[in-house]
């Protein structure tokens, strides 16, 4: 279960590029593919590194206009999709 400070990183079995503001992603064992808007493209850069829930907030924050209670709910929400699809996974 996925909280506040929980790190996560990209999955290796994923491949994805820019497109403007927007990424697409290819998971490679199911060949499903997603497209992320403006805002899940900056938190997908930022997973470029290992980061916890709370910094990828902070960013979220700072860049669009979300207060951090409801960027919070959301980014745990986004996370756990990406990572029920096989996305992103924990760092120990």
């Amino acid at each position: 279960m996925l909280d506040a400070t929980t790190t996560v990183k990209k999955s290796e079995h994923q491949v994805s590029c820019n497109l403007d503001d927007e990424v697409a992603i290819l998971e490679t064992k199911s060949a499903l593919y997603f497209g992320l808007n403006p805002v899940g493209a900056h938190i997908w850069q930022l997973l470029d590194q290992p980061s916890s829930v709370d910094h990828l907030c902070d960013s979220v924050v700072q860049h669009f206009d979300v207060e951090p209670t409801t960027c919070r709910t959301d980014i745990l929400r986004f996370l756990g999709s990406l990572q029920q699809a096989g996305l992103v996974e924990e760092v120990a």
